[in-house]
């Protein structure tokens, strides 16, 4: 529960890249290609909408009709890739996980290895990785995302500034923050060169730079950032988008960790009801915001408040990411905390045996990148 990033085109703004190349491919259809590009953008559409159940349909529906071709169709990639996209916003990481596969194998079957729609794939796998803390299988991806697109498409293209911050949000989690902030800081000058200071494919990077300065206790600098970026998904999504949720989301952590307890509680508010509406109330975007508001109520010393957010936190967060997830671990340990200080000495045990068990079946790595959460929980912001 880090606030960090992934995905950037994974809504373009944050976007996982989407990779639609379809030219060189043949094939009839009933409805003509057109049609089903037309298909397949609005289905895009829909999704970085967050009009999910719309933009599912769609784009399942496009993923028929391109198998209705061949299996091994370009456009069943791109159809597939899309899906995925969706998938991953909505937390189905293992959905997500396959149709990447399947993108990336046609993609690389009919472009070869070294395309920018092959790193697109690359990119979302290395994202799915990433969400599940899995940083030795997620650096090497994003490697090769990195490598591809500086060849392909030359060292200053904006998607050469997505991959590094992706990868940089890699070495922070690491801990390799000074090479991170060094990326970060490239990835923002070749964004700022390509599309100017105020455009909302900056938040991401803005994001976490803010994150990189907030972990550093230097909250007099990551509050620009982070408003900043605040600004930019307003711009770019309107008010009532998981992304706009996200960046009030994490400001509200930098103003708990800065003890202004009434503006972080203002902000947790306002990105609760916008995940609800847009997310659904069961999301695991829903439960992350649920599980900081959690904290700062566990912080102020209001327990029976507190103990009411990490129970809900818990039932979404179990279901969404599984029981033994180190970010369920976390709830369970601040539970149990909750649970002593309100006088449940057994229940507290159960809890807190629980939340070893846990830490003792992850990564030292995930464990690391969740102690975050100690000093001021915050959502993973979607990058790529």
């Amino acid at each position: 529960m880090a606030d960090c990033t992934k995905k950037t085109p994974h809504w373009l703004g944050m976007a996982l890249v989407a990779g639609m190349a379809l030219s060189g491919v043949d094939g009839s259809w009933a409805a003509g290609p057109d049609a089903w590009q037309q298909l397949l953008a609005d289905g895009v559409k829909a999704r970085e909408a967050a009009h999910y159940a719309e933009a599912e349909q769609l784009l399942q529906r496009a993923l028929r009709e391109a198998e209705q071709v061949g299996p091994n169709d370009a456009r069943v990639a791109a159809a597939a890739n899309n899906l995925g996209l969706l998938y991953h916003d909505q937390g189905r990481l293992q959905e997500a996980q396959s149709l990447y596969t399947r993108a990336l194998a046609t993609w690389e079957q009919h472009l070869g290895p070294e395309h920018e729609d092959v790193a697109a794939a690359l990119n979302n796998l290395a994202e799915i990785a990433h969400a599940e803390g899995d940083w030795a299988r997620a650096e090497p991806l994003y490697e090769r995302v990195l490598a591809i697109e500086r060849k392909v498409l030359g060292a200053a293209h904006p998607d050469v500034a997505i991959s590094l911050n992706n990868l940089a949000e890699l070495y922070r989690k690491q801990g390799r923050e000074t090479a991170a902030e060094s990326m970060y800081h490239l990835a923002l000058i070749l964004m700022e060169e390509a599309h100017g200071t105020d455009h909302p494919d900056l938040g991401p990077v803005l994001n976490n730079l803010a994150v990189l300065y907030k972990g550093r206790g230097l909250y007099a600098w990551a509050e620009p950032f982070y408003l900043r970026a605040l600004k930019m998904r307003r711009l770019r999504f309107g008010d009532e988008h998981p992304a706009v949720a996200m960046s009030l989301n994490n400001a509200a952590c930098l103003y708990q960790a800065e003890g202004l307890y009434a503006s972080a509680q203002r902000y947790f508010d306002e990105a609760l009801a916008i995940a609800e509406r847009t997310s659904g109330p069961q999301a695991s975007l829903t439960g992350t915001i649920v599980g900081n508001m959690a904290f700062l109520a566990d912080e102020q010393g209001l327990w029976t408040q507190a103990q009411l957010w990490y129970q809900r936190a818990l039932v979404i967060q179990q279901a969404q990411l599984g029981v033994h997830h180190p970010t369920v671990g976390l709830l369970v340990e601040r539970y149990a905390h909750v649970l002593d200080t309100l006088g449940q000495p057994v229940e507290a045990g159960l809890f807190a045996a629980r939340a070893a068990s846990i830490r003792a079946r992850v990564q030292p790595g995930v464990v690391r990148q969740g102690a975050a959460m100690r000093q001021g929980p915050a959502v993973g912001e979607l990058t790529r």
